[in-house]
């Protein structure tokens, strides 16, 4: 069973390529999953995000999944991939359920969020940002590194990276980065 509570903040060097692959595996297994559960038609999309999406970024060595829903879908969708795998599924709301797991190794998040969430657009402008700004993507590397060397609580980690986000957010709607929805606020 995985336990997001003690999870080590510990980053590795990109593994980009193999992260690849095993979000590809990781893809199938939740479209075959969800088809077993009848659910594929809610499938809206399936996204690669994180920093194990993003080319030489350091990561924690977690791959995370956006499993984009209908809004009536979630909840569905994420106790059926609970039922086909285990993990440990946590419904944060109606909205995101995700679902936390291991295959062959491979920690992987699956988030699965209603297609009205904010939360997956912005992990999806997220990664296309620092994709296409190397030194954001550096910027964030530095302060990833800084906030894994002083705080060990996963929250505080990540509430430490709220400012970055905003701004990561702020230069996609300056620079009018071509999205099928409207880039949201933090």
């Amino acid at each position: 069973m995985v336990d997001v509570d003690d999870d080590p903040i510990e980053l590795v060097s990109s593994n980009y390529e193999e992260w690849c692959e095993q979000f590809t595996g990781e893809r199938d297994r939740i479209r075959t999953a969800l088809s077993t559960h009848a659910l594929d038609a809610h499938i809206e999309r399936i996204e690669h995000v994180g920093s194990t999406a993003v080319p030489d970024l350091a990561a924690k060595d977690i791959v995370d999944l956006d499993i984009v829903v209908s809004d009536r879908a979630v909840s569905d969708a994420s106790l059926a991939l609970e039922a086909e795998w285990g993990g440990k599924r946590v419904k944060n709301s109606d909205q995101w359920q995700p679902v936390f797991r291991v295959e062959n190794g491979q920690r992987f998040n699956d988030h699965v969020f209603a297609v009205s969430s904010d939360r997956w657009k912005i992990s999806v402008v997220t990664r296309d940002v620092l994709r296409m700004y190397p030194d954001l993507c550096r910027e964030y590397e530095e302060l990833k590194r800084d906030l894994s060397d002083t705080h060990d609580d996963l929250s505080a980690y990540s509430k430490g990276k709220t400012q970055f986000i905003r701004r990561v957010l702020d230069t996609a709607r300056k620079e009018d980065l071509p999205y099928e929805f409207t880039v949201p606020s933090l």
